[in-house]
């Protein structure tokens, strides 16, 4: 009877532990660490200055504005040190005939990134592009890099036609009114309104007058950004086995885990199974004490 009532609390206990325990598991599958062929990328070619695009379009009658595109990769101490190099020559090498449009540096406390806009003729930019590539003490033992670079040319033909067609009659209508506000016998209503109009005149040729340095020097110059980024170190390869036995250490402990919440969700259990297990004693002892003996 002890027995019974023995296996009886176990398999309270038993049922305790399995409510406990029903939740989703994940079955646990060995997984490379590998490089895959895409993270095994071959290394950038080396930097090749790009052609003349537009060779032979450079003339009175066919207009572009150039724009290059420029991403350098170099070791973390070398970034700011070649950026403000970059920036100071734009700035003070008159033989460079430079404009520095925008300069930013950046930061995220880990690794660092600059970015630069320049504006040179098209027989500069060679040059500026060599001083970016000029080796510094700050590289170490690493070198810069060029990893992607790109130039795009668009016409500009019709639009500095345009600007210089609105110019022309922007002018022209400030000349006339210029030569009627100096006619005699006017009142003082058409002085008035001739001069109102003139002002706005004046307006009109200052704006196409902008319009016009624009266009201007998006043809006499061309446009350089350029990104610095910082060389990150490739992770490590690790093997099959090492990933092996870092997951087996995660599931041993999740599993010890989720059986120590077991044991601690059956706490409550163990007074009511212990006391179904002293009643069954008494019990089981006094039908022993009441139990007649069987006569000789």
């Amino acid at each position: 009877m002890i027995r019974k009532i023995a296996i009886c609390a176990v398999a309270l206990l038993l049922a305790a532990c399995g409510r406990s325990n029903e939740k989703e598991t994940t079955m646990w599958m060995p997984q490379s660490n590998a490089a895959s062929p895409a993270d095994m990328r071959a290394p950038p070619p080396p930097y090749v200055p790009p052609p003349d695009i537009i060779v032979g379009g450079r003339g009175p009658n066919v207009l572009f504005s150039v724009q290059h595109e420029l991403t350098l990769r170099m070791p973390h101490a070398s970034v700011a040190t070649r950026f403000e190099a970059a920036r100071d020559a734009c700035l003070k090498d008159k033989s460079l005939d430079c404009t520095l449009t925008s300069a930013s540096f950046s930061t995220n406390g880990t690794t660092v990134g600059a970015q630069l806009s320049v504006a040179m003729p098209h027989d500069k930019v060679a040059m500026f592009e060599n001083r970016l590539l000029k080796p510094l003490a700050q590289d170490g033992g690493g070198k810069v890099e060029v990893t992607s670079r790109s130039t795009t040319a668009e016409n500009q033909t019709e639009a500095a036609a345009d600007i210089e067609r609105v110019l022309a009659q922007a002018i022209a209508y400030r000349d006339q009114l210029e030569k009627l506000a100096k006619r005699p016998n006017l009142t003082v209503d058409e002085v008035i309104k001739i001069h109102s109009e003139l002002g706005e005149a004046q307006t009109a040729v200052e704006n196409a007058m902008a319009a016009k340095r624009a266009s201007d020097s998006s043809v006499q110059l061309e446009r350089l950004n350029v990104s610095l980024e910082e060389t990150i170190a490739p992770l490590p390869v690790n093997s099959a086995f090492d990933g092996f036995w870092k997951n087996a250490l995660e599931v041993f402990w999740d599993s010890t885990a989720n059986m120590l919440f077991s044991v601690v969700n059956a706490l409550p259990w163990l007074p009511i199974i212990v006391l179904v297990v002293v009643l069954g004693a008494r019990l089981t002892g006094r039908f022993r004490r009441k139990k007649p003996v069987a006569s000789a």
